[in-house]
């Protein structure tokens, strides 16, 4: 009982001295020709907090990932998905997804053989930055990706405080890390699309 007095006391003094979050509501990115234009070719997964149960378990197992964006030929406002994951030891590769773009709302739906998921493309500091809102019924969850693994300080604060700013906690948030990577699979469909979009080396 005493322990969890003082637990409760140290819990309480770490909130009146807390400093006041700089919260400012996410505003949508603006897509349009260019936006998506910008938003082709690879990107690195940095971290994502979520309140959802099952991507919560998700995310636990991603040691790190990177995806790429392809133009499709049939439509502008699509784009072919190719994500590259370790997970704990083991590499996955999925191109089996793609990605619609609605433009009036700046939202962008990820179309899975089996599911569906809803994301906003957020404005953010940096052309280089990714910011996703994500919301699945009431539960809500935020994403960064870039174009390197090795985001500023500056841009990793910036994303813990919109996090605490949407009231995700610490324990809902992972971060990945660049250690071992996994390597693309050769032979594989989404190596067709190289064509269009060039494939950098790891970063």
């Amino acid at each position: 009982m005493a322990l969890a007095c003082i637990a409760m006391i140290l819990g309480s003094a770490h909130l009146l001295t807390a400093q006041p979050l700089d919260c400012e509501p996410l505003v949508p990115e603006t897509i349009d020709n260019a936006t998506i234009a910008k938003m082709l070719g690879k990107w690195f997964y940095i971290a994502g907090a979520s309140q959802h149960p099952r991507t919560l378990q998700e995310m636990e197992l991603i040691q790190n990932a990177y995806f790429f964006l392809y133009p499709t030929s049939h439509h502008p406002d699509e784009f072919l998905l190719t994500e590259v994951l370790r997970l704990k030891d083991k590499c996955v590769v999925d191109n089996s997804t793609y990605i619609s773009v609605i433009r009036n709302n700046s939202t962008m739906i990820r179309q899975g053989s089996n599911e569906s998921s809803l994301a906003q493309l957020i404005k953010s500091s940096s052309e280089d930055l990714m910011l996703l809102y994500h919301t699945d019924g009431n539960h809500k969850g935020l994403s960064i990706s870039a174009r390197t693994h090795n985001i500023s300080t500056e841009q990793l604060e910036e994303f813990k405080t919109q996090v605490a700013c949407l009231g995700l906690k610490e324990e809902e948030t992972f971060y990945t890390t660049p250690k071992d990577p996994c390597p693309m699979e050769e032979g594989r469909d989404d190596k067709k699309h190289s064509v269009e979009v060039a494939e950098p080396p790891l970063d």
